[in-house]
């Protein structure tokens, strides 16, 4: 099992605007949302050293697969605290160095932080019903673009996800006002940059 940035690929991109981006997606979606701990900070693949594997799949087949385990080690809560304030005593799986640096400590202040993108996401999706319950339709759009309309009538809502890594020329049609985005161009009102989003809503 891997992180989710990394299930889709970074390929290139921005591996913070991949995280933004994916969890915007994911709060779009229709059903139950299920955040993996780890993903709200936009955590990267843990890189457990042999010895400390605990997944027997893992050990089994080490080093061909992953396993689990780089996925599921503990949340960093303070990034100066022994452990990072996960635990005062030695967890079962080891802190990620790399994870000290996105601990929610060091995200809580910093209002561009994925810990902050994410908590913007869950409260569109309270916000506006569309995004919870209502009926999902495909939209044609140029690729790499994925939009999709939640719900109908005026609590409509357009969702539109560039995840690729080119800029392609789109922007919602006449009817709709953009509610939220991410790394989007205020400047420039016909195209969208590399994994931008857009949330429209009937205007």
């Amino acid at each position: 099992m891997r992180r989710a940035r990394f299930r889709a690929g970074a390929d290139g991109r921005d591996p913070k605007a991949l995280a933004d981006a994916l969890l915007f997606l994911l709060a779009s979606l229709r059903g139950s949302i299920f955040i993996y701990q780890g993903e709200e900070l936009g955590l990267p693949q843990a890189d457990v050293p042999f010895e400390r594997l605990r997944d027997p799949e893992a050990i089994a087949n080490w080093p061909r697969t992953l396993g689990r385990d780089g996925a599921r080690t503990p949340m960093p809560w303070i990034a100066s605290a022994p452990h990072a304030g996960f635990s005062s005593a030695e967890p079962w799986l080891p802190i990620d160095p790399a994870h000290l640096a996105l601990a929610v400590d060091r995200q809580e202040s910093d209002p561009h932080s994925t810990l902050q993108v994410a908590r913007r996401a869950l409260d569109l999706r309270r916000l506006y019903p569309a995004l919870r319950i209502g009926d999902m339709t495909m939209i044609d759009a140029p690729a790499p673009l994925l939009v999709f309309q939640r719900g109908d009538g005026r609590d409509a809502m357009l969702c539109a996800f560039n995840l690729g890594k080119e800029t392609v020329r789109w922007r919602p049609p006449a009817g709709w006002r953009i509610v939220d985005s991410l790394n989007l161009d205020a400047n420039n009102t016909e195209t969208m940059a590399p994994l931008s989003v857009i949330l429209a809503q009937t205007a």
